[in-house]
């Protein structure tokens, strides 16, 4: 049976900003942050991030500390089976038993928390006494749900609530703490002429593939033809290395992920996760307002109009407080080194401990039956991942730098650099268990 039949989800209600605020988004109290100092107009190259950012995506990677709520909980497997597990929340991720088995899953940027329900019952169990939430880990292709029981339905709401906001919170720690401190940037570098026609600019996390994510200098240019603009990824703020770039018409899918204090949205075939929801906003905003202009033929803005639209950005960015204090605390995701430019194209992990053998990718047929990832593995070193398929010799002469929009293929195969597409989207995920038909009457 497909998902869809077994929850609708009911996230993005009026409650959001209340649940923001108790989650720790909104802070309402405490010393006021010193105002940043003003941009000039040349900026030296001392910048504190070298190279690329990359981190794993492996859902295996070790929870941190002691667990920071504890409490019993329905698991879902398939709509013939549920069991009692007791779960564990830690700062980067969860863990429970199921059948004897140890399933601990470590959180991602690129991971979502929301309210479900149920659309049918049980034979021998009213689900209806169930308040059922659901951590989808959608990078990867895999899906929990939970369920909570109270002894009337306010109680059970309320616990659905604290259980699905302290997941929240751990979210966005976890995605917090892979950004180096940095603020929006709507003024461009004068010795960097690709940055001359930047609207705004900032650090975003870049879903690479099921393994790895970047944390790319992605800046956001307003149009210099009338049909397109165009976000440029770099390595880092210093725009040295161009890594991409992602050309946005008026027919482009710009989209944000629904979960409860998720920051993540898409640009046609990438997904990318900000530092935080107000970030989120700005970005999407300024897209649309872009996509506007397009769908209208407007000319190509002039300088004057260019640095009026600057200052829109940045004052909605400052009166909307976008800006969010670094959080003080090293990553909570295995670092990933990228061997460096003319090296074979080939990701290998850092070693952080002994971590089991990563899981295989679900195939994409599969996604349409719901189940519970594979926790299963041995223990050892994380070795290397899969080789990519290294460019050959002369690749920076015959395969100039790739472009992606909706009008073109989507982005493949890019100078020096491998940016895999997301895989379809899927309402299900891993393939389930088999589960026996209960016997007797």
């Amino acid at each position: 049976m497909t998902s869809h039949a077994l929850c609708r989800c009911i996230c993005g209600s009026s409650r959001l900003n209340e649940q923001l605020e108790r989650a720790g988004e909104v802070v309402a109290h405490g010393p006021r942050k010193p105002e940043p100092a003003p941009e000039t107009d040349v900026i030296s190259y001392n910048y504190p991030i070298q190279g690329r950012l990359s981190y794993s995506l492996l859902a295996d990677q070790p929870l941190r500390g002691a667990p920071i709520r504890e409490g019993d909980l329905w698991h879902l497997s398939t709509e013939e089976r549920v069991d009692p597990v007791h779960v564990s929340l830690h700062i980067n991720g969860f863990r429970f038993y199921l059948d004897g088995a140890e399933m601990a899953i470590s959180l991602s940027p690129f991971t979502l928390v929301r309210n479900c329900k149920f659309q049918s019952t049980y034979p021998m169990l009213n689900v209806a006494d169930f308040k059922i939430f659901k951590v989808s880990l959608f990078a990867q292709g895999a899906c929990y749900y939970f369920g909570v029981r109270g002894e009337n339905e306010r109680e059970a709401e309320e616990l659905r609530s604290r259980w699905v906001l302290d997941i929240s919170r751990a979210m966005r720690l976890v995605t917090q703490t892979l950004f180096p401190p940095f603020q929006i940037s709507c003024r461009p570098l004068d010795v960097v002429p690709s940055t001359h026609s930047r609207l705004m600019a900032g650090y975003l996390v870049h879903f690479d593939d099921c393994f790895t994510a970047s944390v790319l200098y992605c800046e956001l240019h307003v149009q210099t033809q009338q049909d397109h603009t165009k976000i440029i990824l770099y390595e880092n703020e210093s725009c040295r290395q161009k890594l991409a770039e992602i050309y946005v018409t008026d027919r482009s899918i710009c989209c944000e992920k629904i979960g409860i204090n998720c920051s993540c949205f898409s640009v046609e075939d990438h997904q990318f996760s900000a530092r935080s929801l107000g970030e989120r906003k700005l970005w999407l905003r300024a897209i649309s307002n872009l996509k506007v202009k397009l769908q209208n033929s407007a000319p190509v803005p002039s300088q004057t109009e260019t640095c009026q639209y600057r200052e829109a950005v940045q004052e909605h960015a400052k009166q909307h407080a976008v800006h969010e204090g670094h959080a003080k605390t090293d990553a909570l995701l295995q670092r990933t080194f990228i061997r460096p430019l003319g090296s074979p194209s080939e990701a290998c992990h850092g070693t952080l401990g002994a971590l089991p053998v990563p899981p295989v990718p679900p195939l994409a047929e599969d996604f349409d039956r719901p189940g519970q990832a594979d926790g299963q593995g041995g223990p050892g070193v994380l070795g290397p991942l899969p080789a990519i398929r290294s460019p050959s010799a002369h690749t920076e002469e015959t395969h100039p730098l790739r472009r992606s929009s909706s009008l073109s293929e989507p982005l493949r195969k890019l100078s020096h650099v491998w940016l895999r597409p997301t895989r379809p989207r899927s309402k299900s995920f891993m393939v389930p268990r088999p589960v026996p038909k209960p016997t007797g009457g």
